[in-house]
């Protein structure tokens, strides 16, 4: 049985983390699958020490026969995340393995600049050099980076199953906010706003998970959650916010509409369903207008669970399953 080996940040709060795991653990039929985690949070000196652990059992598990997978599916954001991945699928192609490069940042084309830039030929040169697939969570970044990389797949974030379909008792103007946390999730604007709807809501109650300490008694910080006690969040919830400056394809977004909860997102985060809605990038009014407005007439569930089918785990295999069929007939 073919294996596929996915190295990223496994180990580590967000996104990136629940892909992988999510996609290690539902491999497509036929294939297995193994996690290998190339990144903690801490200091730069935890993150190298991490980076060299990963680094030696990528070497012994390539020099073992019996251990060596066929695909390495590498899991990237923009900057050194990608510097060590480039080493790791150096390392794989020279042991005969077959590459793909999954592009997980919100960021990406930002950093590589243009195509001529230095970033952009070197990306170019291992990719080249390793014949890895180049994979892109939809089809806006591959617009973006198609032309400064070359050629691009779209597959998009898989959602775990238990999220499908999720019913629960929502809670009367109950907002949520879920994110590590970072300026770019907007946790500091979302309170700015949340304070200014109730002065038209007073009974709303908003949840942020990153955060540990709140500034208002009606707002609850979680810190970070399990996958459990997210899903009855997204299952209770009124509204889901999602502030952020920018994102690749957030993994909650595809959950809350599995659950079918509303979600009200930044016009910074590109090709959302069309039953998301959408507001413009910090602007405080219109935020506001939307949420007391969504909070009254809320989007359908059915809508959006209906807009969620494209992001089951089943789909998302099948999509896999043809990238590392084709990377093994080369």
């Amino acid at each position: 049985m073919p294996k596929v080996l996915h190295i990223g940040p496994c180990d580590s709060p967000g996104g990136m983390a629940n892909v992988m795991k999510i996609l290690a653990e539902h491999p497509p039929e036929g294939w297995e699958a193994e996690l290998l985690a190339s990144h903690v949070v801490g200091s730069p000196w935890a993150k190298w020490r991490a980076y060299r652990k990963a680094r030696s059992t990528l070497i012994r598990t390539l020099n073992d026969p019996t251990q060596r997978p066929d695909v390495v599916h590498l899991h990237t954001a923009a900057d050194w995340s990608w510097w060590r991945k480039r080493r790791f699928a150096l390392l794989a192609h020279a042991a005969g393995c077959k590459i793909v490069v999954h592009i997980h940042s919100g960021k990406f084309d930002q950093w590589l600049g243009n195509a001529n830039s230095k970033k952009s030929r070197a990306m170019k040169s291992v990719l080249r050099k390793t014949g890895a697939k180049l994979v892109v969570l939809n089809e806006w970044w591959q617009e973006q980076l198609e032309p400064l990389i070359g050629d691009a797949i779209v597959v998009h974030n898989p959602v775990r199953s238990t999220f499908v379909n999720a019913g629960g008792v929502r809670n009367g103007n109950h907002l949520l906010l879920l994110g590590r946390n970072d300026p770019v999730k907007g946790h500091k604007f979302a309170m700015t706003v949340c304070a200014k709807v109730r002065e038209e809501v007073s009974d709303l109650k908003v949840t942020m998970t990153g955060i540990t300490s709140s500034p208002y008694p009606w707002l609850e910080a979680k810190g970070w959650v399990s996958d459990e006690e997210k899903l009855e969040l997204l299952q209770t919830a009124s509204l889901l916010l999602v502030p952020s400056a920018f994102e690749g394809e957030p993994m909650v977004v595809i959950e809350a509409i599995s659950c079918g909860l509303p979600v009200l997102c930044s016009d910074r985060v590109h090709s959302l369903p069309s039953a998301i809605e959408v507001a413009p990038f910090e602007n405080e009014a219109v935020w506001a207008s939307k949420i007391i407005h969504l909070l009254r007439e809320p989007t359908d569930s059915n809508q959006l669970r209906a807009q969620s089918k494209s992001f089951e785990i089943r789909a998302i295999s099948t999509h896999w399953n043809k990238i590392y069929q084709g990377l093994l007939a080369q």
